[in-house]
């Protein structure tokens, strides 16, 4: 991940790359089929349910809200407006907002860094985090609870003309690739650079940057060959500056290492009833056709879930509020 950056009106093509491409913590994928400085607009209307308002942890339900985090730094899953930099836009935000007709509660946002984000849910500095946070079973057994929300790719951001013919992490022995601090996706770039040198090639050197502007100038500079992170993430930095950069998809397989390309909403393990009652208000607007409207004004319908994959700790099938 990176630290937060407020775009300003007069943000710069260099800048809205860079924020185009802010590392996941493993986040998967999204699509730039909506403006960065321009919320899409839905037609469907999520309808308040009290049974699940109901389920709402006490005290979300005396404040009628829910605190939502994200890194505001990679459309289309969140990002901020043009015009007024202290609302995030995109993807995340407009299933918060769904989400939280149908508990009739209202969503607020913080903007926060990736380093902040499990530690800031773990101590109840937000409720919940939703649009940055990979799916592992690792983080289901004991960190957090995740209710699985979104399934993506990744890709490498190289420089225009992919000089170094990278088509893959397996491709890319004695080169020096780039993932965020902490990340699934520098998880995937050791272990590809271990099977570099299992084969008796070169290994791969990991650059890991806490910040997206950082990593994508490091691309353009020369000083890394490639920005892993996901592959919408990394269209809409092409899509920023063409003449820069390249996307280049990595094989399923090479992600599956450490992802297996599902973004959850995250929640402390100390909060079981907001868990549940998230992943039952997830379900309500999939049936509703909320979910899949929000999705395909960002072009994503292929990344969409069922309600039946709205599974809450899917990989490790630990009961929600527990550890092993």
């Amino acid at each position: 991940m990176s630290t937060p950056h407020l775009l300003p009106p007069t943000v710069t093509k260099l800048a809205v790359a860079a924020v185009a491409v802010a590392t996941l913590a493993g986040l998967a994928a999204c699509s730039t089929g909506s403006d960065a400085g321009t919320p899409a607009t839905t037609e469907a209307a999520a309808s308040f349910d009290q049974a699940l308002f109901d389920e709402l942890p006490a005290a979300n339900q005396e404040s009628k809200s829910v605190s939502f985090g994200a890194l505001w730094e990679n459309p289309p899953m969140v990002n901020v407006s043009v015009d007024d930099s202290t609302v995030p836009i995109g993807l995340a935000p407009e299933l918060a907002a769904a989400l939280s007709d149908v508990l009739g509660v209202t969503p607020e946002w913080q903007n926060l860094q990736w380093p902040a984000q499990l530690p800031g849910v773990q101590s109840g500095n937000v409720d919940a985090l939703l649009g940055q946070v990979s799916v592992t079973a690792e983080r289901e057994v004991g960190v957090v609870d995740l209710i699985p929300f979104y399934r993506g790719t990744y890709s490498i951001l190289v420089p225009a003309g992919n000089p170094e013919d990278l088509d893959s992490l397996a491709s890319g022995c004695g080169l020096t690739l780039g993932g965020g601090v902490g990340s699934t996706v520098s998880a995937m770039i050791t272990a590809a650079s271990d099977a570099c040198v299992a084969e008796g090639e070169p290994a791969i050197s990991v650059a890991e940057y806490p910040n997206a502007q950082n990593a994508v100038s490091a691309v353009q500079a020369g000083t890394i060959d490639g920005w892993v992170d996901g592959t919408a993430n990394q269209l809409a930095a092409v899509e920023a500056l063409p003449d820069a950069f390249a996307s280049v998809e990595i094989p399923v397989a090479e992600s599956e290492v450490a992802d297996p390309g599902l973004l959850g909403i995250a929640v402390a393990k100390s909060n079981p009833e907001l868990s549940t009652a998230l992943a039952d208000a997830l379900k309500a607007i999939i049936e509703n056709g909320t979910y899949e409207e929000i999705l395909a004004g960002y072009g994503l319908e292929s990344s969409a879930l069922t309600a039946d994959e709205v599974v809450i700790n899917p990989l490790s099938g630990t009961p929600v509020g527990e550890t092993e």
